[in-house]
């Protein structure tokens, strides 16, 4: 079945932010947001200084000038390789290399490349295999092997690709071709590679000039890095309502894809864009923990820092008379959303998916065929486990940024990202234990207190006698005040004069 995919982007919907949806059959399967003065560090090179290395964790952090040191695992430090000229070429492009043992010590400074953002109480996953991407070429300074997307087929293509890119690099760089060369023609793709060894040639000065830990080189804003990555033959249109930035990707298209120009739609209606496509109600639901599905069977999706947990409900009609059938047609329901929401709300790292059990292991085959086939189009590496005895079915999915879910919200300042708070009682109960200490120093006066108005409903109708106690025992008088804007464990105390 063709893909019908769109690209709506709007920069003037959410003030400082930018905002990209893609559609495939008008439906939202891929989202990006990146604030302006927030913007993502993946793709940033720095010249850091290692403040420590672990053995145990194979790994040294290092000082970018950022909040938290990145993680440099030692495999990923090319300078310290040596090139054997003896070895046997394995490829044509390829040659075979060893490694001295890894040396590093604290104080040293390092040119390194962030790969992954800050993740929770993780810093920066960095990198020294530095790469510096372009729509039609990726240039690695510090290797010599040449690769070939998987998604250009054509033998003939392949080869007439792999033999300009030998012709036109150094021997001591690498490089890949990505899919839209495909289409590129040969000056084309010599333009960008020389503008990519230029890109390194200034990285490379700054270096040698400024005092770590600094920033050397950072990647275009989120706008440019889609219509690289993303702006590719196989989109219909992309619609955005920025008339400037419209300018702008048309100057990036006429240089790169003239022929994608015209595919572009300046958007000038008075609804906000992403309420014209229904955006924004999409958006919303992904809050929600239960996905409803067609076939009247849901999915519950949990999400923490370590893992993705994904379970598969029957639903509303689990009383149907043929339950094998409906078991089978509500997995399958479930694997094509699964990959929506997986490559919507950007889950990454262990996933693991509980599909409703069937006896026949071969529709479970079925099941996990129509998973993969539905991600496909999924730009982020994927691997998958065999299903186990259980009727388990784990996987892992490339993390390269916090899921969509932490994009777009805050962390809760009442549970902390728990997402369950005390029970009211509780609550109660650890605030007054907090009044008490500091009752005794004002006995024979009139004290306030303020709480949340669910504190303060409890107290009323719950604690009222144990509350007069307390104001006896202490010798206060005590009136209490409900107060919206305290959070539900937050409490406030006020001398009133009497």
């Amino acid at each position: 079945m063709p893909v019908n995919k769109e690209i709506i982007i709007t920069t003037r919907q959410f003030e400082g932010e930018i905002r990209i949806a893609v559609l495939e059959n008008n439906q939202l399967v891929e989202f990006y947001l990146e604030h302006e003065i927030k913007r993502s560090l993946v793709g940033r090179v720095y010249k850091g200084i290692v403040e420590n290395v672990i053995p145990g964790l194979r790994g040294a952090f290092v000082n970018l000038g950022l909040k938290k040191n990145g993680f440099l695992p030692l495999a990923d430090i090319p300078e310290l390789e040596i090139f054997d000229e003896s070895k046997l070429e394995l490829e044509p492009d390829t040659k075979k290399r060893e490694y001295s043992p890894i040396v590093l010590s604290k104080g040293q400074e390092i040119i390194c490349q962030v790969t992954k953002e800050p993740i929770g109480e993780k810093g920066p996953r960095i990198t020294s295999y530095i790469s510096l991407a372009g729509r039609y070429l990726v240039y690695f300074p510090n290797a010599s092997r040449i690769g070939i997307s998987r998604r250009i087929q054509d033998r003939k293509i392949r080869s007439r690709l792999r033999e300009l890119v030998k012709r036109i690099k150094k021997p001591d760089v690498g490089l890949i071709v990505r899919t839209s060369a495909e289409l590129a023609n040969e000056e084309m793709i010599e333009t960008e590679y020389n503008e990519l060894e230029n890109r390194w040639r200034e990285i490379e000065n700054k270096a040698k000039i400024v005092k770590a830990p600094s920033l050397l080189y950072e990647e275009e804003d989120i706008l440019l890095k889609v219509i690289r990555d993303h702006f590719t033959p196989d989109v219909s249109l992309l619609t955005i309502d920025d008339r400037i930035r419209y300018e702008q990707i048309i100057q990036y298209l006429q240089k790169f894809a003239p022929a994608l120009a015209d595919r572009v739609k300046l958007y000038e209606n008075e609804v906000p864009i992403f309420e014209y496509y229904k955006i924004t109600q999409e958006l919303y639901k992904i809050l929600d923990r239960k996905v409803w599905l067609k076939s009247g069977g849901f999915i519950t999706i949990d999400q923490t820092e370590a893992l993705v947990a994904i379970d598969v409900n029957s639903g509303r009609y689990s009383s149907e008379e043929d339950p094998e059938t409906l078991i089978f047609q509500t997995n399958l329901s479930a694997a094509a959303e699964i990959a929506r929401q997986i490559r919507l709300r950007d889950l990454s790292g262990l996933i693991i998916i509980d599909f409703i059990d069937m006896q026949d292991p071969k529709k479970m085959d079925i099941v996990v065929r129509e998973l993969k086939m539905c991600l496909e189009n999924d730009r982020a590496k994927a691997d998958f486990a065999k299903v186990s005895r259980f009727g388990i079915l784990e996987m892992t999915r490339e993390r390269i940024r916090p899921g969509l879910l932490f994009s777009i919200t805050d962390e809760c300042p009442v549970c902390k990202g728990l997402g369950r708070i005390l029970m009211r009682k509780d609550a109660a109960l650890k605030i007054e234990k907090a009044v008490c200490e500091k009752l005794a120093n004002f006995a024979g006066e009139k004290i306030k207190i303020q709480v949340s108005p669910l504190i303060y409903d409890y107290w009323i109708n719950n604690r009222y006698e144990q509350l007069s106690e307390i104001a006896q025992k202490y010798q206060v008088t005590l009136e209490l005040k409900p107060n919206s804007e305290l959070s539900y464990e937050e409490y406030k105390m006020f001398h009133v004069s009497i």
